[in-house]
């Protein structure tokens, strides 16, 4: 609380304020007095300019509000009458009179069509505006209606009761929705906080009972804190609520977690009435027993929030941004890292492989293919013995290695037919074979796969100088 700051001049009046209203969508603020006057103002910084003077009701005006587009004040009082004012003539609209048995406490805007009266005997009322009579009536309670609030995503009506109990009612119902067990203590004031999820009320003893919303047979949560009763509670945002207590002080409360944030403004130990906050939620107003309506600078709790929600969204922006670099660059690794992958499979393409006198692997895979006789040595000693005799295999096998000859060819000089040289100087005869890329590339990942078998390599290395020897 900065009682520096610039704010509004207080509205000091002869008679004691009972309660007090800002108008939802300019600068306007009503005022209403135990004499039955009602006042409205407009505040600002510089100077108020009084602007609607008049004494609508007999007794004491107990409650007022705005209607919703501010056009319209509806006043409630002592002498069972409420009325409906023009805010820019004074003149009046409504009039309802004797509207209900016993004084009326308070008067709640609902919507355009219905408004809400509270009496001293508990008995809550909805009119119909257009046709000026009464919709439906509820006496759930026992004792006097404190206070009212209306949640429109639910079209519920929650009034608390000195009867320490909790009544919601669909205005679509001529029936009660539910009404809580009751709290041992007086409940003055409610709000629904957390959008919506929860109900906070103000008791005498200085606790506030936390409903969740749709259970209403009992509290949830408790939070005390306040030395005296919570007489009026005014919602800032879905975790922040002001409350005014009878030690004259206005406290911020946080709730979940539950705690006492700071103090906007002080009574000098009056107890407040009411405590309200502006269209703009820059100003609170509140009004006590020292017939003065004080103004509080409230913006900077908005203020507060708003550079949270920046920090927030720029903290946001900050880890998606670098969630995105880690994902650039991760995919930066792995091309690099394939790419790596690829030269390094070129590299071992293009280099020779020497493998027991072969000059690389196609020939390896040509000799291992043109010799079926490596894994039957002692056939193979048959078939040396008598060179006249043809080899069905290796001609199948001379077919593969030259394309350019026939099988039937008597000058083939290939290892299908012996022709009477000797096995070295078949392989120095022996003709190369022009090869397509894609089958020597294919012969070579082949030769790479049964190098990395040493099991199948040592034993078809074994079975090859068993070969040889027995030539």
């Amino acid at each position: 609380m900065d009682d520096t700051a610039a704010r509004p001049k207080s509205l000091k009046f002869k008679e004691p304020v009972i309660d007090v209203a800002f108008s939802p969508t300019t600068n306007l603020v009503a005022s209403s007095l135990i004499t039955g006057h009602v006042f409205v103002h407009k505040y600002d910084v510089g100077s108020n300019q009084r602007q609607v003077r008049g004494k609508p009701h007999k007794k004491s005006c107990r409650s007022l509000c705005f209607s919703g587009d501010g056009s319209l004040l509806y006043t409630a009082s002592k002498d069972r009458s409420w009325q409906a004012m023009d805010v820019e003539t004074g003149a009046e609209t409504t009039r309802i009179d004797a509207a209900h048995e016993k004084p009326l406490n308070l008067i709640k805007y609902v919507n355009e069509q219905i408004v809400a009266t509270g009496d001293e005997a508990g008995c809550v009322k909805l009119w119909d505006v257009r046709q000026k009579k009464q919709a439906f009536s509820y006496s759930e309670h026992v004792d006097y209606v404190s206070d009212m609030v209306f949640h429109a995503p639910k079209r519920h009506l929650l009034a608390t009761s000195g009867d320490g109990c909790l009544s919601v009612y669909d205005v679509r119902k001529a029936k009660p929705f539910q009404v809580s067990a009751n709290q041992d203590d007086e409940l003055l004031s409610v709000a629904v906080i957390r959008g919506g999820s929860k109900v906070v009320v103000g008791e005498t003893d200085g606790v506030m009972g936390i409903f969740s919303y749709g259970q209403f047979g009992d509290v949830t949560d408790r939070f005390p804190g306040h030395p005296q009763s919570i007489d009026s509670i005014c919602k800032l945002t879905e975790d922040l609520c002001v409350t005014g207590s009878s030690d004259g002080l206005l406290r911020i409360v946080q709730f979940f977690p539950h705690k006492l944030i700071g103090v906007a403004g002080d009574h000098q130990a009056l107890p407040v009435e009411k405590v309200v906050l502006s269209y703009d939620q820059q100003w609170l107003a509140s009004c006590s027993h020292d017939h003065t309506v004080h103004f509080w600078d409230i913006g900077y709790i908005y203020a507060d929030e708003d550079e949270d929600d920046e920090a927030s969204e720029a903290a946001e922006q900050k880890y998606t941004n670098e969630s995105k670099e880690d994902h650039e660059l991760d995919a930066q690794a792995v091309a690099i890292r394939i790419s790596r992958d690829v030269d390094s499979d070129d590299e071992e393409d293009e280099s020779e492989v020497d493998i027991d006198g072969c000059s690389d692997a196609g020939e390896l895979r040509t000799s291992e293919e043109t010799h079926p006789e490596e894994t039957h040595p002692e056939e193979t000693q048959t078939d040396v013995a008598q060179p006249d005799k043809p080899s069905l295999d290796a001609g199948a096998d001379s077919e593969e290695v030259d394309i350019e000859d026939n099988s039937e060819s008597e000058s083939d000089n290939g290892w299908g037919s012996w022709g009477g040289s000797s096995d070295d100087e078949a392989k120095a005869a022996k003709p190369k074979k022009k090869r397509r890329k894609g089958e020597e590339l294919a012969d070579k990942r082949k030769a790479r796969v049964e190098l990395a078998r040493p099991t199948q390599s040592h034993k078809r290395k074994t079975e090859r100088k068993a070969f040889f020897a027995g030539l």
